[in-house]
């Protein structure tokens, strides 16, 4: 008898969202965003197309954990980004397509791929949105928050990014938030401040109970700075 693939990670259902039919009608679903056939969505995937077959009809219990997390890594390759809690109980973010796409680089593919390995397709469509912005427009710097120093406005993990300001033109940005960058390197979230001292800045921390070992730095010299455009953060 030939060896079948079997797929034991089996879901339980704990109300409507969740049972076989549900599941079935949203990987159908998912599919269809993906503009794939099931023989397409098989390749690549190590799905049997039988299998695929049984999961849009809801039967053997339906799409299991195992199966979506395949199902997911494929439709990522034609630029579709979705959580294995959507597609197996509709909680979180549904399917996105990312913007002005083509075929995923792979780059981009890397860092899809990575984050659904790590259980975090959610990350993985921050990052390529960033991307996005990145090839957008010049001068563009995105970090992830290190510290709580802008807390509850910015969270550490969170990702933020903006475009650089450069000499008289940081002027401008007195009293935002902003990814700053100093002579030697550093960059920091801060709030921008005036100082007494000509082309010289104070950075402060917003957040009265933060952790930051300097919550005020006084006087500072700034390569760049860029007030806040893009702001992201996981909904869990």
């Amino acid at each position: 008898m030939r060896n079948k693939r079997k797929y034991t990670k089996k879901i339980i259902v704990t109300d409507n969202v969740s049972t076989p039919e549900a599941r079935a009608k949203r990987l159908k679903r998912l599919r269809n965003i993906a503009n794939l056939t099931r023989q397409q969505l098989c390749n690549d995937s190590k799905i049997n197309i039988s299998t695929l077959k049984s999961w849009e009809i809801a039967r053997y219990g339906g799409l299991p954990l195992d199966g979506a997390e395949k199902i997911i890594k494929r439709v990522a390759k034609e630029g579709i980004v979705c959580t294995t809690n959507w597609l197996l109980y509709e909680t979180g973010i549904g399917p996105y397509i990312l913007p002005n796409y083509q075929k995923i680089d792979q780059e981009r593919l890397r860092n899809i791929q990575s984050a659904i390995t790590n259980n975090d397709i959610e990350e993985s469509l921050i990052i390529n949105e960033l991307l996005l912005f990145k090839n957008q427009f010049s001068e563009t710097i995105e970090i992830r928050v290190e510290d709580d120093g802008l807390t509850p406005v910015y969270r550490e993990g969170e990702f933020v990014a903006g475009i650089k300001h450069y000499n008289k033109k940081i002027l401008s940005l007195i009293n935002q938030n902003c990814i700053v960058q100093m002579i030697d390197g550093t960059i920091l979230l801060r709030n921008l401040r005036k100082s007494s001292t000509q082309d010289k800045y104070t950075l402060v921390c917003t957040n009265p109970q933060t952790t930051v070992k300097l919550p005020i730095i006084y006087d500072i010299e700034l390569k760049s700075a860029a007030p806040i455009l893009r702001h992201y953060r996981k909904s869990i």
